[in-house]
């Protein structure tokens, strides 16, 4: 699978029994459908809204349909890319500031899991 970012192929990590895939280059995260309310542990999907923005949108990296762009998390101030039928995409650091937000609103979310993905593949620049 390529980073619908930049388009370079993805590594497969597992964290909690969950495959995610992410970007050694961009450090972007690809969570499938319904992956990443097991990791967060929670039963209902969180919330949404689309989002306005100028940002390019960019193709699923399942089935190359382009993706919508969505506010996503309590306080609705992450922006992500979200195919309807197959899955989102977190650029760099949206994983940490969901986190971030969940924590802030007092939803439950286990810390570890933005410290895992933001540190598994080094950004170019950040070594």
């Amino acid at each position: 699978m390529k980073c619908p970012a930049c388009r370079v192929p993805m590594y497969a990590v597992e964290f909690k029994q969950v495959e995610v895939d992410l970007c050694p280059d961009c450090g972007g995260v690809w969570f499938d459908r319904g992956e990443l309310s097991l990791l967060l542990g929670v039963e209902r999907p969180l919330e949404t809204e689309p989002a306005a923005t100028d940002e390019d949108a960019r193709p699923c990296p399942l089935c190359d349909k382009t993706m919508d762009k969505l506010n996503i998390g309590p306080s609705l101030r992450v922006l992500v890319d979200r195919c309807p039928d197959c899955g989102m995409w977190f650029d760099r650091r949206e994983v940490e500031d969901l986190g971030r937000d969940l924590r802030d609103n007092e939803v439950g979310i286990d810390p570890a899991l933005a410290e895992f993905l933001n540190g598994v593949f080094p950004v170019k620049g950040d070594r």
